[in-house]
């Protein structure tokens, strides 16, 4: 979705997002400081037993906390709001209380937030599985999905280079898939992105399109750019890629401002103007709505148009499973730089491996120009205190949307 231009020239659009500019690269970094220490603490809950609910609104509160700690004369805050989607479920699960699910043994979870700074924005996704005896490592599809993902965004990073196709990287990410006998999911990509903007430019999709033609191949491809802003966002199953709704209403949501209505409830009113003064352009999550009563309103709101749900997806069969890993680079004229850090892995084994001397290999062994920002100090960030599993939303179910 693009943000209005009105009153905001071309060249302050281009200022804005010049990665030239040193203050433009400061503030990418700042808020990948917001990720890099909320996600591990996120990732540090997932055990037997943990409530999705729990670990997204977890997330949600402590990017807030940190966000409102610092740099106070901007606009700050969740730019993605904390999804948490389990198993054959492929993004934006941030459930209420009343769809709630607790962590089993051997689920593959998923985790994806965003921050902001000044609408410049941070994003990354990891996945872990939950592993009863650390010491063992998982086998099996888990193992083959997390390599398979892993390896795929290792691949894909080193293909994003000034003059590379978008079919190159592509093409990369198909292969490593199926040399562990995993697809890419459909309807997933890596998208540019822009000050206020979360897709702002054409999507390096995660795989082709059954029915596309060489041609249209030819038609719609192109090269990746200097002074480019990606999340990088790779998305692997052990089914066949394709996607179906999931039984899940939409939780996560996005003001489109490029529509306007004049609305007659009272609930719609109040829900739109939260939205408004919150979240502005970016998605939120249903359950941080201050009310049930705004809660109801977005059926209204999603029926003219206002916002845009992120419907639920999952994979074909429930017995697939999906693994995600998603950062932040900027693609500078001197060379990348990953702002969202790594994070440790999960303990697998697969079965499969990428042969050596194949072209694949020798892309995953080729040198990485690429610069990654330094872990903040924990001194550098504001003192917060949120315990985890304290902050729960109750749902009137009176209020429930149906959409």
């Amino acid at each position: 979705m693009e943000v209005a231009m009105t009153n905001y020239t071309p060249s302050k659009f281009a200022a804005d997002n010049a990665l030239t500019s040193v203050d433009v690269v400061e503030k990418y970094k700042l808020s990948a400081n917001i990720v890099n220490a909320v996600l591990p603490q996120v990732l540090d809950k997932i055990a037997v037993g943990i409530s999705v609910c729990d670990l997204c609104q977890y997330g949600d509160d402590l990017i807030a906390a940190y966000a409102d700690g610092m740099y106070k004369s901007m606009e700050r805050g969740i730019a993605v709001p904390t999804c948490v989607s389990v198993n054959n479920y492929v993004q934006y699960m941030s459930p209420l209380a009343d769809t709630d699910y607790s962590l089993q043994p051997g689920d593959v979870v998923k985790v994806e937030l965003g921050a902001h700074i000044n609408g410049y924005i941070a994003t990354a996704a990891h996945t872990l599985v939950v592993n009863p005896n650390p010491q063992q490592p998982i086998q099996g599809p888990a193992a083959d999905v997390v390599c398979a993902a892993y390896c795929a965004q290792e691949a894909a990073l080193r293909l994003l280079r000034p003059g590379v196709k978008a079919s190159e990287i592509t093409r990369a990410i198909t292969e490593v898939g199926l040399y562990y006998r995993c697809q890419p999911v459909e309807g997933t990509y890596s998208s540019p992105m822009k000050r206020f903007v979360l897709r702002g430019g054409k999507d390096i999709e995660n795989r082709f399109a059954t029915d596309m033609f060489v041609e249209d191949l030819e038609r719609f491809d192109f090269e990746i750019e200097a002074n480019q802003v990606y999340q990088l966002n790779i998305v692997m199953t052990t089914g066949n890629g394709k996607t179906k709704p999931a039984e899940h209403k939409p939780c996560v949501f996005q003001r489109d401002v490029n529509k306007s209505y004049q609305l007659k409830m009272k609930a719609a009113r109040t829900a739109y103007n939260e939205i408004n003064s919150k979240y502005t352009v970016f998605p939120f999550a249903s359950r941080s709505l201050s009310s049930n009563q705004a809660r109801l309103g977005l059926t209204s709101l999603a029926q003219h148009e206002l916002i845009t749900p992120y419907t639920p997806m999952r994979s074909a069969q429930k017995s697939d499973l999906v693994a995600q890993f998603k950062l932040t680079v900027l693609v500078t004229p001197k060379g990348l730089i990953r702002t969202t850090l790594p994070m440790a892995l999960p303990y697998v084994h697969s079965q499969y491996n990428i042969p050596e001397q194949t072209p694949t290999a020798q892309i995953l062994a080729s040198e990485l120009p690429l610069e990654i920002i330094k872990p903040v100090n924990e001194k550098a960030l504001p003192q917060i205190n949120i315990n985890f599993g304290e902050h729960r939303i109750a749902v009137n179910s009176d209020f429930l949307f149906l959409l």
